[in-house]
């Protein structure tokens, strides 16, 4: 193309933009720099790109680098490192670890413990543009105790604004005193906004838990108490952050039942905690989830009692099509599991599928263990069902789309650049090394 062709389809905005739309959104963020004109037609081009996750990463850095599964035809070369920028610029940048991603970002910090949290900096990166940004609440570093509780938690919907918030949550009472009276005391709420990029403060009473009612405080159980029993990491959904329990609150007690039978129940404690962004509130889900089915199937002996008690293997949280979802496996069966949905008024969990994946274990050479990385649903339009609900599993070698709705699946092979980087199946694979973050590529300005 010559010159003046190539500056006429220049100076035509729409063709220009649907040569613009089509293009990777990595090649988009180079040609920012091109022109004013071509920066503000690209920055619009956010509600027209619709990217899909094309790798997961592990929440810390091994060998210089995150662990990281790439999806369908996406490679990873080796040593690729799309935090390296942030990696290098701060101190300790080889403990960065990752608490979130939302939509192209993620929100890292570095674990400091002890007094040297106070004014610690969380850090918002962007890997397309291999841009970050540091942020400080400042009520952190006035307010917390060495063994107070803090969480952090990221904002951002592409289709409705080109700026995230990032929301810090802090109390200045330590967690671990469950029998200090709190009567009086705040959850200390800091939002910050990268349109302004200045923090508002909000203040909110703690949520007081009904079985506590009435009780002595040095027997109280606090058990709605948004503290340190909830995840670190949160997840973004339809306006507002959500923080689960961690897995040693996903567990059981056990009533006996007329005739001797028995049944398990929840713990009061397994609640979920969120803040919506528009109303300014932190609310509370105080129903817990349903008793999963292969919980519910374990038998009992000739005495009073269960022939096992159920043992949590994994515990999967996280949002697909606007709706939150919460999945569970048990040692004791872990082919069998329940994906639970919450309601949109957040009224509680309810199953919305009963997934058995003996056949998949059946039909794959060498069956092993396997990590939940998300579950996917595409809509048809016009249509209220989901016209597809994959669920993506991990397994050595190996990534698994399983269709939750007709029970096919697929396998695909997975190249990792470096084979250190494998995910070792034993007891740790269900920690913080597990690669559970997906990324895709996002546009999101967050450099001053």
């Amino acid at each position: 193309m010559s010159s003046s062709a190539a500056e006429a389809v220049a100076n035509i905005e729409e063709l220009l933009t649907q040569i613009l739309v089509s293009l990777p959104l990595r090649s988009l963020a180079r040609f920012k720099c091109v022109s004013t004109h071509w920066l503000s037609l690209i920055s619009d081009l956010r509600t027209l790109k619709n990217p899909k996750i094309s790798a997961f990463f592990s929440s810390k850095i091994q060998d210089e680098c995150f662990k990281s599964i790439p999806l369908g035809n996406h490679e990873i070369p080796p040593g690729w490192n799309p935090f390296k920028t942030l990696n290098n610029s701060v101190p300790d940048g080889s403990k960065l670890r990752i608490l979130q991603s939302c939509n192209g970002l993620f929100l890292c910090h570095i674990p400091i413990f002890g007094e040297q949290r106070k004014h610690h900096p969380v850090y918002v990166v962007n890997p397309t543009t291999n841009q970050f940004r540091a942020v400080s609440s400042p009520r952190v570093g006035e307010y917390m105790d060495r063994l107070a509780f803090v969480r952090y938690a990221l904002a951002l919907d592409p289709s409705k604004s080109p700026h995230y918030k990032v929301i810090c949550v802090t109390n200045s009472v330590p967690t671990i005193y469950h029998y200090v009276e709190r009567e009086g005391e705040h959850d200390k709420i800091d939002i910050y906004s990268s349109e302004t990029e200045n923090w508002k403060h909000l203040n909110i009473p703690f949520f007081q838990s009904p079985s506590d009612r009435h009780r002595h405080y040095s027997l109280k159980m606090v058990a709605m108490h948004f503290d340190r029993r909830s995840r670190e990491g949160a997840i973004y959904c339809n306006g507002a952050v959500h923080w689960i329990r961690e897995t040693g609150e996903a567990r059981f007690s056990f009533c006996f039942l007329p005739g001797g039978r028995f049944e398990f129940e929840r713990k009061e404690t397994d609640v979920l905690h969120y803040f919506d962004i528009g109303q300014e509130r932190l609310l509370l889900v105080s129903t817990t989830p349903p008793v999963p089915l292969v919980v519910k199937n374990i038998s009992q002996d000739s005495g009073p009692w269960p022939t096992e008690w159920p043992r949590l293997a994994q515990r999967y949280f996280g949002e697909s099509g606007g709706h939150l979802y919460l999945i569970e496996t048990y040692k004791n069966c872990k082919t069998q599991f329940d994906v639970m949905e919450m309601e949109r008024d957040y009224s509680g969990w309810f199953v919305k599928y009963h997934v058995d994946l003996h056949s998949v274990f059946t039909a794959l050479p060498d069956p092993n263990d396997f990590v939940i990385l998300c579950l996917s649903q595409e809509k048809e339009k016009h249509k209220e069902e989901d016209s597809s609900a994959d669920l993506l599993l991990y397994m050595p070698d190996k990534v698994i789309s399983y269709n939750l709705r007709n029970k096919t699946f697929k396998a695909s092979v997975v190249e990792l650049a470096n084979e250190e980087q494998l995910l070792a199946m034993d007891g740790r694979f269900y920690r913080d090394e597990v690669v559970k973050y997906p990324y895709m590529e996002g546009l999101a300005c967050v450099e001053r």
